[in-house]
């Protein structure tokens, strides 16, 4: 595992190095740690799947990139990428809420600081599930992150990801929404969606739709309307008080 520390203040980088090291040593993992004086110097270093735990500072030096820019740069990168905003203040915490896993402010705290590490552990995890469903005859792994929605076709279910779609044989959508996972919900009786990758809920005409990041719109039938209103709720709430979703 490898984790970078973007934090402009040496004194600050230097506690949190000990914390981290104090968490490694305490839940006897390992991990290679990095640090960086400014977004400027980490934006060049990062790649998608470099990182895995992000400490990122939201207010830096002067006339150079806030912490908030450089998260939304690595965010569109690499979602898997699990962040933690550091800061003296929360003030900005729902223009963020999208890109950190966790807030820590300062001055650190150890328990705080292990809580976020628990988190991140939590969503590295998460995103390594897959489901198995056969495709043209084969065997094939989903990674649960990946899909943006399901639907429905008779007896198959089409997966859908930001690049791909995979016709499932043998497979109906009753019940499927409860094998996938928490993020997932029923919206329809032809179609479930990952609310991960949910960017609003929209009316069109007199129906109700989901937009997701990619730009499809997937309908929300009248029977699935509350429930699929309720779950995006409770959702985006977690998304905001930083739970691991």
């Amino acid at each position: 595992m490898r984790i970078a520390i973007c934090e402009d203040i040496p004194e600050e980088t230097r506690r949190l190095m000990e914390m981290i090291g104090r968490y490694l040593e305490t839940n006897s993992l390992e991990a290679d740690v990095e640090y960086f004086e400014s977004g400027e110097d980490f934006l060049p270093a990062f790649e998608p799947g470099k990182y895995q735990i992000i400490f990122m500072d939201i207010f830096m030096r002067k006339n150079g990139l806030t912490g908030m820019e450089v998260a939304e740069k690595v965010s569109r990168a690499d979602r898997e990428a699990a962040i933690i905003f550091v800061t003296t203040s929360k003030e900005f915490f729902l223009d963020g809420y999208s890109f950190a896993v966790f807030y820590i402010t300062k001055p650190y705290d150890y328990e705080k600081l292990a809580e976020a590490m628990d988190r991140c552990w939590i969503q590295i995890e998460r995103y390594a599930k897959t489901i198995e469903v056969v495709v043209d005859r084969r065997p094939r792994q989903i990674r649960l992150r990946d899909i943006y929605s399901v639907e429905s076709l008779g007896r198959t279910c089409v997966f859908r990801t930001a690049s791909h779609e995979l016709t499932a044989a043998s497979l109906v959508i009753d019940g499927l929404a409860d094998r996938l996972g928490e993020s997932f919900v029923m919206c329809h009786r032809s179609y479930i969606v990952n609310l991960l990758h949910v960017k609003e809920i929209a009316s069109e005409k007199r129906d109700k739709i989901f937009i997701m990041e990619n730009g499809v719109r997937v309908p929300i039938s009248r029977t699935y309307l509350d429930v699929s209103q309720k779950a995006f709720r409770e959702f985006f709430w977690k998304r905001i008080q930083g739970d691991p979703v």
